[in-house]
């Protein structure tokens, strides 16, 4: 027996957690996959619920329709500019 008694350190259990959206996507539609075949045999409804990530996606789609509307516009604007230029340069020469 000792005198002292030495602690031993405290052991740090970390475990990784690595976020992969593209196969929660998966997961998430095989369930509903598998929801639909449920509902189907037994011939109910269920409604749609929200998921995790559901915000998200719905951010990126919008950011990327906004965008696309962004360059439309901006060509727009520089076809109605050169049209503009070309009539003032006939009506000024």
């Amino acid at each position: 027996m000792s005198f002292f008694k030495l602690h031993k350190p405290l052991v740090y259990k970390y475990k990784p957690i690595y976020y992969d959206p593209k196969k929660e996507a998966q997961k998430e539609r095989m369930k509903n996959l598998e929801k639909d075949k449920q509902t189907e045999e037994n011939g109910g409804y269920e409604p749609k619920v929200l998921h995790r990530g559901a915000f998200r996606e719905m951010a990126d789609k919008n950011r990327n329709s906004r965008n696309a509307q962004t360059r439309q516009s901006n060509i727009r604007l520089i076809i109605i500019i050169l049209i503009l230029f070309l009539i003032a340069y006939f009506l000024l020469r």
